[in-house]
């Protein structure tokens, strides 16, 4: 059965093929010389015309269901419509033409060439819009920042070069906006920022609102973000002058140690403290403490400003100490007898003698009594009693005074001839 029909196609193979190369030659002979008609589908976006007859009414519009679309048959000749194409054709719909509705405009579809050799079936002959209320509004233009600033940063002010945007749209939508804004990145900064930003429309809960049927006078706005540092650092005083004689300063006391400053972040970390040299300061010859006030902003670097909460003055007291006089006892057995003549005996005629020690508080609350030393000098003194001047050791020996009531007798214990039983004669004051 397969030999068969193996040879029945194979047989005249040569004949057989020819046949068929002229039969399909005959047929696009008779259709070329016929010219039969054929059908082409085209969808070509509809042209909207004469828009202002909405907007000189106050009104806009939205096209629903996608009927800015429109598809439609085209019939006629071959060899007419295998060569057109969507571009020669014009689809439109004019606004003038809405009808009483306010709803459905009529679509127009026209070729621009062989019109008459052919046929259009639109399939849908209408473009359905709503139709609302034109709006406008003027909105202000927040300016709001994302990121992390670098350590001890801060954004001191933002601003934008489009302090307010028009918007006009559909009631609907206009109705949506609560306000405009821009968005400005500031992660990582230490400097100040600035960037061209979009202008965004946002609802009351700060999500974005659609721009696809608004206009925006602005679209593009440029945001500044001032960026300063934050530090705190402590107050230096520089206290200049010498009290007067017997006076010395202490110390410094102030209502504030140390503020907290903002500014440019390259000049705040050089910044270690604020060295306050006010004239104010200067104690020369003052025998009290002194009240001064301080203008910290004097002392500030440039681009450098205090805190908010920070004061402008601060009070400081200066104190000045004077030197006292206290009143020690210190023990007699404390002190050296130097020059004693030999032949005679020295007697201290009370247990501690009453030194006069001026200085210091500091240097008088550390002074022992009973680890104070000193010394008299009774050279040429013979039998007798004296009160005679006693001069402590080491660091008191020049702001002391005291003396102590001593009395000289002979080795036996009596006084030599000549001596008066009491003689004050060698008292030294």
């Amino acid at each position: 059965m397969l030999r068969k029909l193996t040879k029945l196609i194979t047989n005249n193979f040569g004949l057989k093929v020819l046949s068929a190369v002229l039969a399909v030659i005959l047929w696009m002979v008779v259709v070329n010389v016929e010219d039969p008609d054929r059908s082409a589908v085209f969808t070509v976006p509809v042209e909207i015309t004469n828009t202002d007859y909405l907007t000189e009414m106050g009104k806009t519009y939205e096209v629903l269901d996608n009927t800015d679309m429109v598809s439609f048959v085209v019939s006629g000749p071959r060899s007419v419509v295998e060569n057109l194409e969507a571009s020669d054709f014009t689809v439109t719909a004019d606004m003038e033409n809405i009808d009483a509705t306010m709803s459905m405009v009529p679509i127009i579809v026209s070729a621009a060439s062989n019109s008459s050799q052919i046929d259009i079936t639109q399939r849908n002959s209408f473009l359905i819009v709503q139709v609302e209320n034109l709006v406008t509004e003027n909105f202000r233009v927040d300016v709001e920042t994302e990121g992390t600033l670098a350590e001890d940063c801060f954004v001191d002010e933002v601003s934008s070069s489009v302090k307010s945007v028009t918007v006009s749209g559909p009631e609907s939508v206009m109705d949506q906006i609560a306000g405009a804004q821009a968005v400005l990145n500031v992660n990582g900064a230490a400097q100040d920022v600035a960037s061209v930003q979009e202008i965004v429309l946002v609802d009351a809960s700060g999500n974005a609102v659609s721009k696809d049927r608004l206009t925006l006078e602005q679209t593009e706005t440029t945001v500044t973000a001032r960026v300063k540092m934050r530090k705190t650092v402590p107050l230096e005083f520089e206290v200049t002058g010498t009290p007067a004689a017997g006076y010395r300063y202490q110390e410094i006391e102030s209502d504030i140690n140390s503020i907290e400053i903002e500014g440019d972040a390259e000049v705040l970390s050089a910044l270690e403290e604020l060295q306050i040299t006010a004239s104010e300061l200067d104690i020369a010859g003052v025998t009290s403490s002194v009240t001064a006030v301080i203008d910290l902003t004097e002392y500030l670097p440039e681009d450098v400003t205090l805190a908010a909460r920070e004061p402008k003055e601060i009070t400081v007291r200066i104190i000045v100490e004077a030197q006292a006089t206290v009143d020690v006892e210190v023990p007699v057995e404390n002190i050296t007898v130097n020059h004693l003549a030999d032949g005679l005996e020295l007697r201290f005629n009370s247990q501690t003698v009453i030194m006069h020690i001026t200085g210091y508080s500091e240097e008088l609350s550390r002074i022992d009594a009973g680890e104070l030393t000193g010394r008299i000098d009774v050279s040429g003194l013979q039998a007798g009693t004296f009160n005679v001047e006693v001069r402590l050791d080491g660091e008191y020996a020049d702001v002391s005074s005291g003396s102590v009531s001593v009395t000289i007798t002979g080795a036996s214990g009596g006084q030599t001839d000549g001596d008066a039983a009491t003689d004050t004669s060698g008292v030294e004051e």
